[in-house]
């Protein structure tokens, strides 16, 4: 079996397993276990998600500067900087758009009564 596939085979285990383990834990267990079982699992979801932002900066700056210095050109740097900076703006204001329009159209979350809710999480 070639090592891409035990990859895969090996990410699809774990992620059944965790799906038994939230399936069992939610069901076996008294209130007070759930909750402390919630608030010591989530250093684990922090201490993943900081990880994968310590790695994402670097690669994305490391790809920029490899793809700038296989350019060579200065003008050609120029017009490729120009044209990604007009797609991204471009991009950024359609999203924005789209998204104010269906906001305005579907009203989330107008019916939700929030006057008793626990903000102690927030």
């Amino acid at each position: 079996m070639a090592k891409q596939n035990r990859l895969t085979i090996y990410i699809l285990v774990a992620m059944l397993l965790g799906v038994l383990v939230g399936y069992l834990v939610h069901n076996n267990a008294g209130k007070d276990f759930l909750t402390s079982f919630a608030n010591n699992i989530k250093l684990l979801t922090t201490i993943f998600l900081r990880m994968v932002q310590m790695i994402i900066a670097p690669l994305v700056f490391s790809t920029l500067v490899v793809g700038i210095a296989k350019l060579g050109d200065l003008k050609a740097v120029g017009r490729v900087g120009g044209k990604a900076l007009l797609w991204f703006i471009t991009a950024s204001l359609t999203s924005l758009l789209i998204g104010m329009v269906l906001v305005n159209f579907f009203k989330p979350g107008a019916a939700i009564d929030l006057s008793n809710a626990d903000a102690s999480g927030a």
